[in-house]
């Protein structure tokens, strides 16, 4: 895997600002959602500004940005969900975990419990992750002995030629943590990545991913929000470039080759994890998968 490309080298604009998300729902959400304790560590200086600022974080967030933060829970009910199904997966033995699009994960920092049964793959373009490895080092993190950073370019190199030459045993189950990527792909590059975990991985292996949902999908009320959000992001150089309609979902993973497959509909997803949090209100259009090839 070749990072000559000048883009590979440039660390995500996204990764600083979900870690920035993470930390403010801690210091702000009482009780919080999700707890990230390293997620204010691994922002950048711009970012642990505002988050370690009330005055600054009430005028970035709640003024200049207020358009937008009602996105934000996205990023903490995903994190929810995907560490809810880590455990599980360890609970059933899985010992192999892969973090495609890792971006500032804290994972394998603060899960002490569960690393000490897993090995941790963390792949991301070199430019973010020699970031987030800077970043612990000055923090004085040291890296997990689980984890294996693997630096790849999935545009180059596919997500299975990357995870060999890292030493991912594919002939023992997985899990796949895909959280905040395929917005930013084709429709055609997330069918392959999926399909290729599906068919070349042991079965009993499982993927979790967040989706956007189409504008028809989306409620009436919502899609300006959206429309506020993809233009905030392709300003920034990160477009959206695809989106789902949430009910074909199923369908269109039993096609690829799954057969345990949990769908949370957008709208689903509020009742399931902001019940206890009447202050968050989940956006409705940002679905949730977890799907799982057959262990037999």
């Amino acid at each position: 895997m070749s990072s000559s490309d000048p883009a590979l080298m440039r660390p995500s604009k996204t990764a600083d600002m979900a870690a920035a998300i993470r930390a403010l729902h801690l210091r702000r959400a009482s009780p919080p959602l999700f707890v990230d304790e390293l997620a204010e560590t691994m922002c950048g200086p711009f970012w642990r500004s505002i988050v370690s600022s009330r005055v600054l974080s009430w005028l970035v967030v709640d003024v200049l940005l207020r358009r937008l933060a009602p996105i934000s829970p996205v990023v903490f009910t995903r994190a929810r969900y995907g560490e809810d199904h880590a455990e599980a997966a360890v609970a059933r033995g899985v010992d192999q975990y892969v973090i495609v699009g890792a971006g500032h994960e804290t994972f394998a920092m603060r899960r002490h419990d569960l690393m000490k049964r897993l090995t941790v793959y963390e792949l991301d373009q070199p430019g973010t992750q020699e970031t987030k490895r800077r970043r612990m080092r000055k923090a004085g993190i040291p890296e997990p002995e689980g984890v294996r950073y693997v630096a790849a370019d999935l545009n180059a190199e596919t997500l299975h030629g990357a995870l060999e030459r890292a030493g991912l045993d594919a002939g023992r189950p997985a899990l796949f943590s895909w959280f905040g990527v395929t917005y930013y792909l084709g429709r055609d590059a997330i069918r392959e990545t999926l399909e290729s975990i599906a068919t070349r991985m042991a079965p009993g292996s499982s993927v979790m991913f967040d989706y956007l949902a189409d504008a028809d999908s989306t409620p009436a009320t919502s899609r300006e929000l959206r429309r506020r959000c993809a233009d905030f992001v392709a300003r920034r150089g990160e477009p959206w470039l695809s989106s789902f309609n949430p009910g074909e979902m199923p369908a269109f993973l039993a096609g690829i080759g799954y057969s345990e497959i949990e769908n949370l509909e957008p709208e689903q997803i509020g009742p399931r994890y902001s019940s206890g949090h009447p202050d968050l209100v989940y956006p409705p259009f940002c679905g949730l998968c977890h799907a799982a090839t057959s262990p037999d």
